[in-house]
């Protein structure tokens, strides 16, 4: 697995793996807007560190990642269909672990509440739930 920053040139293949991830929850939420998603998605690469995550040397997915040096705040972790369950995700949330408990910083995120499988992830790795609105679940991982 390598990580490299994602450029203007990547948002097409991005908003894919993003439509593709995330469409089903976020219709049964607040039903899907292509449009609106579209835009979002730019504003949202705009304001965060996205990294490309390749593997065996495709795009398998990004994450995206707001470091304000008081916490690491992961914005999203998408991995692409085809490549999950390859232990990718579980990989890049134990690099960041170790990155926030070196800094001694907590590690925080927000994962939609329809999303079983990554809410099972997350809490594998240590995240405790601290919170939660009406769409997501709050957590956060300290070392």
């Amino acid at each position: 697995m390598n990580l490299r920053i994602a450029t203007a040139g990547d948002q097409p293949i991005l908003f894919e793996i993003h439509r593709s991830v995330f469409r089903n929850h976020i219709e049964q939420i607040w039903g899907w807007d292509e449009v609106w998603q579209r835009e979002n998605f730019a504003s949202e690469l705009a304001i965060t560190d996205t990294s490309i995550i390749e593997y065996e040397g495709c795009i398998a997915g990004y994450i995206q990642v707001i470091d304000n040096n008081e916490q690491i705040y992961i914005q999203n972790i998408a991995i692409s269909k085809d490549f999950q369950g390859k232990r990718i995700g579980s990989q890049l949330l134990r690099g960041l672990q170790a990155d926030a408990a070196l800094r001694r910083v907590p590690l925080a995120l927000s994962v939609f509440r329809t999303n079983e499988a990554a809410l099972r992830l997350y809490e594998r790795l240590g995240f405790l739930r601290v919170g939660q609105t009406e769409t997501h679940v709050e957590m956060c991982w300290s070392a």
